[in-house]
């Protein structure tokens, strides 16, 4: 966690402010949400640019009396999360702005004087005044060099962002990519409702240790808190995707390159035998193909892929 820098993103109403508290509180409390855990309660400096405090607060108690997040020490929790809200403050205030450096100073100074561990910024768009376009690569040096101020001061930063038009990546320039250790997208899924947080969360970049958290899973807040289940859909796109480009020779391998089970792999396998989309048949047939490529390796074609080095074909 020390120093290190992570960005959630996501279009509005998706869930990612109800994300990143729970994790706030999970680190400030030392528990839990889902299969991340904090393992002891630590500091954390929470500055929100659009929520008031009330509502902020009335957030904390759903998600700690739902057990979206569990095993919070509340004592922990009260001594540990330091709420800094915009609208909390007096209308001539100036608030904190990530993209001044004067202003990084003062966000700085606050979270050493609190003795935050980690910092969470809700969301870049409100808290970033003086980014004059964050489209261009030039305007948004100031916010990587905000990150990187953090890093050196050791102090961890969770940043909230929107998605792009599309979908389909966080909005803005791309160079702040280089800056963050994990990247992660919320998308909406379909059982979401203007009532409640839900959504499916894909992880575009992870400098970690891969394992089953990682896998692409629909959360949904309800009122026994977080419930995660597979992604199946998202699952059968990527297994079709692996079997296609012919750099697998089994099951076992597209199952470590997607780090997920072997189990899973051939359970989504037998789903897609039964709906007719991908047969057994065929995925033997291109798990031959490949077999027969990685023999011959001149025969194989360009492919931003990599393939495992060896593999025994599996039965569905």
């Amino acid at each position: 966690m020390d120093g290190q820098a992570a960005l959630i993103w996501a279009a509005g109403g998706v869930g990612k402010s109800w994300l990143s508290m729970s994790l706030a509180i999970a680190v400030a409390g030392g528990g839990r949400v889902h299969e991340w855990e904090a393992p002891k309660a630590r500091k954390v400096l929470f500055l929100d640019g659009e929520m008031d405090q009330r509502d902020l607060a009335e957030r904390v108690r759903t998600l700690i009396d739902t057990k979206a997040v569990d095993g919070v020490d509340e004592g922990a929790l009260r001594e540990n999360l330091i709420f800094c809200a915009r609208q909390g403050q007096k209308p001539d205030a100036n608030f904190y702005d990530i993209a001044s450096p004067n202003s990084q100073g003062r966000i700085q100074r606050t979270a050493e004087a609190y003795g935050a561990d980690m910092l969470v910024v809700d969301n870049l768009s409100t808290v970033a005044d003086s980014l004059s376009d964050e489209n261009d690569a030039a305007a948004m040096t100031p916010i990587m060099q905000f990150l990187l101020r953090m890093k050196q001061a050791n102090i961890a930063t969770l940043l909230v962002h929107h998605a792009r038009k599309d979908g389909n990546d966080a909005r803005g320039s791309t160079k702040l990519d280089t800056t963050f250790n994990v990247k992660i997208g919320l998308k909406r899924s379909s059982i979401a409702s203007p009532e409640r947080a839900s959504f499916r969360i894909e992880f575009g970049k992870f400098r970690g240790k891969s394992d089953r958290s990682l896998e692409p899973v629909v959360w949904t807040l309800g009122d026994d808190g977080w419930s995660v289940e597979q992604d199946e859909d998202s699952l059968q796109d990527r297994v079709v995707a692996a079997i296609e480009s012919l750099r697998f020779v089994s099951q076992s391998e597209i199952a470590e390159a997607l780090n997920v089970n072997k189990s899973t792999v051939s359970r989504t396998m037998r789903k897609l035998d039964a709906s007719g989309r991908y047969t057994k048949d065929g995925a033997i047939t291109k798990f031959g193909q490949a077999k027969e490529l990685r023999a011959n390796p001149e025969l194989a074609i360009e492919d931003s892929e990599v393939a495992a080095e060896s593999g025994d074909e599996d039965d569905f």
